[in-house]
């Protein structure tokens, strides 16, 4: 087990997966907790921002990895935190081994217009024609040196739900139930992966994860880390058997402290310097999910990084979990099929057996579990000052 990445404790056993976590606790009665490097970042001084700039504590992170494994493996979606890690090896000249897309494409390609003006997260699948190919290609001519591989995993999930037959298939999982999450990151499918990763070497996973989640509560600016942001890659879950391979968040890692709180400190500023958006970051306001998913998102791509290009596609992010529109092609062609009746055996499962975990949205739909999470105070905003 990777504690880094988070894990759950009950009744003094840990667990990697939430989903057998949530089981034993129902089972129990016993409370569940979620570690996220407690430790460590109850430790940090969350309050004094680091000197260095965040290109240079990017260039840092990226020499320490480097650094710590043999064959460096950069997860890469062509959206803002993934390419950020991509310049940071090609600024430095620093050697890449390879760099992997995991797509849907084939699944997705009848519901999915090529154009740049659809931006709603039903059509994300276009970003990998208008977004992330073009971003490979320069990264080719670039990084000659490194290999990319594009995987496409549709036939992996048709096949995956169709060996399973039944709900089984939800105890595999870390928390991501959605199609196309429980299943994009695995790599070990390929047996080419396989191949590699049979080999005597070390072997690290880069993967970007998110961008700090902040608000402003009482004037007190916050960051807070959900165990649902840790969850959404799944490719700890195909990596167990290999003992060799280490998969390593870019940003969320307690070697990574001084980037984190760089960036909430220059969210925290940014918000000082443009009032007028403070309203957006404010739970007293009404700031919510669909706020962060839809609004944050976008406009933390050129606040923390300098690498990102708005003129680049990028479509909104999904707002559900369970049912995420990126999957909205899963549920149309397979609604009446023995692959979607498998999928919703599953979900039926978890909505019957762990009833007091699940999340119900506003208007009364579940829709995923319910979300834990640490937070740590940052400082109070400055006041705003009326001219």
């Amino acid at each position: 087990m990777n504690k880094k990445l988070g894990y759950y404790t009950v009744g003094g056993i840990d667990f990697d997966s939430k989903i057998k976590a949530l089981t034993y606790a129902t089972q129990t009665g016993l409370t569940p907790e979620w570690n996220f490097n407690l430790k460590e970042y109850g430790e940090y001084d969350w309050s004094k921002e680091p000197e260095l700039t965040l290109d240079q504590l990017y260039d840092i992170r990226t020499r320490q990895l480097r650094e710590k494994y043999d064959y460096l493996i950069l997860s890469y979606s062509g959206g803002a935190d993934s390419h950020n890690i991509l310049m940071s090896f090609i600024r430095q000249g620093i050697h890449l081994d390879e760099i992997v897309v995991n797509t849907m494409e084939k699944g997705n390609k009848k519901s999915t217009t090529i154009n740049a003006n659809n931006t709603k997260a039903t059509n994300a699948a276009a970003e990998h024609d208008l977004q992330t190919v073009p971003r490979l290609k320069e990264a080719a001519v670039l990084l000659p040196n490194t290999k990319i591989s594009i995987f496409d995993l549709t036939d992996y999930l048709v096949d995956y739900l169709t060996e399973k037959g039944d709900e089984s298939w939800v105890f595999d999982k870390r928390e991501g139930l959605n199609p196309a999450g429980m299943t994009r990151f695995n790599y070990l499918h390929f047996s080419d992966i396989r191949k590699r990763f049979d080999k005597d070497k070390s072997i690290g996973v880069i993967m970007g994860i998110e961008k700090p989640r902040c608000f402003i509560y009482k004037n007190k600016f916050v960051v807070s880390y959900s165990d649902r942001a840790t969850n959404i890659t799944t490719v700890a879950e195909h990596f167990k058997e290999y003992t060799n391979s280490t998969i390593e968040f870019f940003y969320w890692s307690p070697e990574a402290l001084d980037i984190q709180c760089k960036q909430v400190h220059t969210i925290k500023k940014w918000l000082e310097a443009f009032p007028q958006y403070r309203d957006l970051w404010d739970i007293e306001k009404g700031m919510d999910f669909t706020t962060i998913r839809l609004v944050h998102e976008r406009l933390l791509r050129t606040i923390l990084y300098t690498t990102w290009d708005n003129n680049w596609y990028q479509a909104d992010k999904a707002l559900g979990d369970w049912y995420s529109e990126f999957d909205q092609w899963f549920f149309d062609e397979h609604a009446n099929t023995k692959v979607g009746h498998i999928w919703r055996m599953g979900i039926d499962y978890v909505t019957k057996n762990l009833g007091s975990y699940i999340k119900e949205n506003s208007d009364g739909s579940i829709d995923g579990l319910t979300v834990f999470s640490k937070r740590y105070l940052i400082g109070e905003m400055k006041p705003v000052i009326l001219l």
